[in-house]
């Protein structure tokens, strides 16, 4: 066993010493036990902090709806910032573990909320983008935070039954007109008086999360939060 650990680590210094591994966002090179991130980086997260603060922004965006008991994100999100760094490698790098990864880190500041969720439920892509991807960075994201906080992960309770264009540069407005209709519940009756969290990667006009919520709400929840890895300030 222990000539075992000692050529396995014997191979990742020679992988690495040809292949560094860099951090994502000051391309630093990482030592073994970091992962994606520097310590550096990893403990200067720009983390909002909003689950502790009574009436954030992101509390505004859900007035409308009375069943949000509460929206928080992990980190801010600002053009070529860490966040962004992180998501674009999420989603566009094929790099699932580290949505994992960043929803552990987010769990465990949820963890002292000690709020009482039943189930999560990731906001879902449409299956030809699954397919096209091979993965959906909301669920990655999701099974990190159960992972930390013990609530389980719905993935079959919701489906996006159209697809859309993408969001980028539309107008609030557009945003919500090209959102209306997309989710579809396939068994709401095992959500009646669930609290439920909603997980997605980035928070911007809230349209995409949004219409899930309004869909939630009508089957009958007792209690929405709302969880993204980033949102804009």
């Amino acid at each position: 066993m222990k000539t075992a650990k000692i050529v396995t680590k014997l191979t990742a210094d020679f992988i690495g010493l040809f292949f560094p591994r860099v951090c994502i966002n000051c391309q630093t090179t990482l030592v073994q036990q970091e992962n994606y991130l520097c310590v550096k980086c990893r403990l200067s997260l720009p983390k909002t902090h909003y689950h502790r603060v009574p009436d954030n922004p992101l509390d505004d965006k859900f007035i409308y709806e009375p069943k949000v008991r509460k929206a928080t994100s992990f980190l801010f999100f600002n053009k070529g910032g860490i966040a962004q760094k992180l998501i674009h490698q999420i989603k566009y790098r094929n790099e699932p573990e580290l949505g994992v990864l960043m929803g552990e880190l987010f769990g465990r500041d949820l963890i002292e909320m000690n709020w009482p969720v039943d189930l999560i439920i990731p906001v879902p892509l449409h299956k030809s983008k699954l397919k096209r991807r091979g993965f959906n960075q909301s669920d990655a994201i999701a099974e990190g935070i159960s992972r930390e906080t013990g609530w389980p992960v719905a993935t079959d309770l919701v489906i996006r039954r159209r697809r859309t264009s993408s969001q980028t540069k539309k107008s609030k407005v557009e945003r919500w007109q090209n959102i209306h209709s997309v989710y579809t519940l396939t068994r709401s009756n095992e959500l009646s008086g669930k609290t439920v969290a909603v997980v997605d990667d980035v928070l911007t006009t809230g349209a995409t999360i949004g219409e899930l919520i309004t869909l939630l709400s009508q089957s009958g929840v007792k209690e929405i939060y709302v969880l993204t890895l980033a949102a804009g300030k």
